[in-house]
């Protein structure tokens, strides 16, 4: 009986080995990448979080109920109304200027 528990040992042991092999041979083949810490893993979420609070300070009566998809929306409509701003003052500038020259 105690040859059989040795076998057995010896057994366990190449079954072990061949699993181990097995999960290299996944690893290399499929490219599984072996997880990161929690800390690398949150730090896409940091800087996105950052840069939608900056945003959230950029573009005036912003609401923190609306989520992200409202205050894109609102960060469009803040841009097109830029936008409209800077042709009204270009008009202004244009239309003063031809009638400064006309003087």
């Amino acid at each position: 009986m105690g040859v059989t528990l040795e076998v057995r040992r010896k057994e366990s042991v190449w079954v072990l080995m061949r699993r181990q092999r097995a999960r290299r041979a996944l690893v290399k083949k499929i490219m599984i990448r072996p997880k990161k810490s929690l800390e690398a893993s949150r730090r896409p979420c940091r800087a996105i979080h950052k840069r939608v609070k900056r945003l959230k300070q950029l573009v005036p009566n912003t609401k923190s109920s609306q989520g992200l998809d409202g205050l894109f929306r609102q960060t469009a409509d803040y841009i097109l109304a830029l936008e409209m701003k800077v042709k009204v003052m270009r008009t202004m500038v244009q239309v003063l200027t031809e009638t400064d020259h006309c003087v």
